[in-house]
């Protein structure tokens, strides 16, 4: 069969319209974090309540943060304790305000139901002590031993700064009053972000590919 043979110019403009398209695609997305190329760098933390059963690791692999460990009852609390990977640099983060939302590309090889994600360092007027930065739950991450990897999308209105730091579960959210809800300082600049197995007893295992803010104005 013959091949049609394209003029210079249409193949030109063609190029152009596909540069296009990769370009417009990407303009509504920042990348935070890759862990195939990280510019973080991030530490596990165990439960510090004294007594505290709940131990943790994380390590970067082959382009992918792993977070291992397991989360068990802080004997005298009679409750679960936690464990959280978080960032400890001052590397400042792209700003977001134009953003709807994080995207998490991540995979878990147990049905873990604690997960949790937070970011920045503010403290909620009333807030519990030692609950700082907004905090949101992570949808069930689906158990699975394939290489899939899920894409998990939180908006930030899912995010509060009103939680309880016993339990990590939200107190007060972003929905029932905006002044729980993220504010344009912390998206201009994240400061830190952790990742956390807590308030649920049982095996933590997730692994980690990518952090995004989507849903970006041009």
């Amino acid at each position: 069969m013959a091949m049609t043979r394209l003029p210079k110019a249409k193949i030109g403009i063609l190029a152009l319209l596909v540069l296009s398209g990769i370009a417009s695609a990407r303009l509504d997305e920042i990348i935070l974090e890759d862990f195939a190329n990280a510019v973080h760098e991030w530490k596990e933390m165990n439960d510090p309540v004294m007594g505290g059963q709940s131990t943790g690791t994380f390590h970067k692999a082959n382009g992918v943060g792993v977070f291992h460990g397991v989360v068990k009852d802080v004997p005298f609390l009679h409750a679960p304790g936690f464990i959280q990977v978080r960032t400890t640099d001052t590397v400042t983060w792209p700003d977001v305000t134009t953003c709807h939302a994080l995207q998490l590309q991540v995979r878990s090889a147990d049905p873990y139901t604690g997960y949790r994600v937070s970011f920045g360092t503010t403290h909620a007027p009333g807030g519990k002590f030692y609950a700082r930065g907004y905090k949101a739950n992570l949808p069930t991450v689906s158990s699975s031993s394939s290489d899939d990897f899920e894409m998990i999308e939180i908006a930030f209105s899912e995010f509060t700064d009103f939680w309880d730091d016993a339990t990590g579960e939200p107190i007060h959210t972003c929905k029932e009053n905006e002044l729980y809800c993220p504010d344009t300082m912390t998206l201009k600049n994240l400061k830190t972000m952790a990742f956390w197995g807590e308030g649920v007893n049982g095996k933590v295992s997730l692994e980690i590919k990518s952090v995004r803010a989507v849903g970006c104005a041009e």
